[in-house]
């Protein structure tokens, strides 16, 4: 991991602003190329997508600047961008969906947020699958300037989990046949079934580590909404709940295996979803059940946590802006590494899918009970 100084520069990344350690930049030397990278890729999404922007120099109002969008995308067709994978140093294949040994990138465009920067954005993607080992070199070559920037990560693969895993990690998983996971067996069914629903109780989803570095999950609750009545014209959505990082300080022995634990209480839980639910516009008047879980466990490399340390805010009065590069002889900003993702589904008790119906946090968005009954809020 390498870095460099500057004093001031402009990019069209601003989660691109990391560290840097030799040579301030001066802003009036001519000018060198030193694109911004964004490549963060897990082989178990369908399609990978890389950012590439522009630092730019300017005299006048840099808000203005970076509000034009040839300020901070490549035009199209000026840069290629393919990866390379190799195993014990020899090239193998690339991907198990393309027999070739160089996956190519395409130029596509998506709308950002709204922010300091320019809502268009051109980025980069590929539709083709990536393995989960070998080392992968990226590299990112301006067609019109010659110039080449390279990058190397090694890929990783998800969390292990099966029979021998935890809760919500492990089998059986949604949809669960009716009659097949009986009450009277407790193990099964709360391994089959989740249930939330107890306000000061605290759960403790667990999942094994891997190769990674930093860890997190999230739990994706799907209900369905009855625009026109239950049964009629249902509509599937979802709302989050998110948990914070852990690392590998935080492992803890629990029947003597080394585990990860997200500990949460269930009143957090229904504070944090109320809270979501908040955003999404929804219509109280409609009818809506929830009805699934999707528990997702999210792990990433070395590299993404010394990117996140730079990239977060600085206390410090410090005039210099941190920049972060793991490219070759810093020729670009940014990062190139993987991060991977864990998910299953999972069927929910009736206590639980009944909670959100009178729950103090989420009772006014009309949410049936387990038997399809609106309880709603209580005085």
């Amino acid at each position: 991991m390498k870095f460099t100084k500057f004093s001031y520069l402009l990019t069209g990344l601003s989660a691109l602003f990391l560290f840097s350690c030799k040579n301030d930049l001066n802003i009036n030397a001519p000018y060198k190329e030193v694109p911004t990278v964004y490549a963060v890729l897990c082989p178990q999404e369908t399609m990978q997508m890389i950012r590439v922007n522009k630092v730019f120099l300017g005299e006048g109002d840099a808000n203005q600047m970076a509000q034009v969008a040839d300020s901070i995308n490549y035009p199209a067709g000026e840069l290629s961008i393919s990866l390379e994978r190799f195993v014990n140093g020899v090239p193998a294949w690339s991907s198990p969906s393309n027999p070739n040994h160089t996956i190519t990138f395409r130029d596509s465009i998506i709308q950002a947020q709204p922010g300091a920067f320019n809502t268009t954005q051109r980025v980069y993607v590929t539709s083709d699958r990536l393995y989960t080992s070998g080392q992968y070199v990226l590299k990112i070559k301006n067609i019109k300037s010659g110039n080449e920037f390279v990058a190397k990560a090694n890929a990783i693969d998800s969390i292990k989990t099966g029979v021998n895993g935890f809760a919500p990690f492990c089998p059986p998983y949604f949809p669960v046949t009716p009659g097949s996971v009986s009450p009277l067996d407790p193990p099964a069914f709360n391994a089959a079934y989740i249930d939330y629903s107890s306000q000061n109780q605290t759960y403790s989803p667990k999942f094994f580590p891997n190769e990674g570095a930093i860890y997190t999950i999230k739990l994706r609750f799907f209900f369905y909404d009855y625009p026109s009545g239950v049964g009629i014209d249902s509509v599937s959505r979802y709302v989050d709940y998110n948990f914070g990082n852990q690392y590998i300080k935080d492992l803890r022995t629990i029947q003597n295996f080394k585990v990860f634990a997200f500990d949460f209480r269930g009143q957090d839980l229904f504070n944090a979803v109320g809270f979501n639910l908040s955003k999404m516009n929804l219509n109280t008047s409609v009818k809506r059940k929830m009805y699934k879980m999707q528990a997702f466990a999210y792990t990433s490399t070395q590299e993404y946590i010394d990117y996140l340390q730079f990239t977060s805010p600085s206390l410090s009065i410090a005039q210099d802006k941190p920049i972060y590069s793991n490219f070759e002889n810093r020729a670009a900003m940014g990062i190139f590494t993987f991060r991977t993702r864990h998910s299953v589904y999972k069927e929910l008790q009736s206590p639980f899918i009944s909670q959100f119906s009178f729950n103090q946090y989420t009772c006014k968005y009309n949410f049936l009970t387990a038997a399809y009954f609106p309880q709603g809020c209580t005085p």
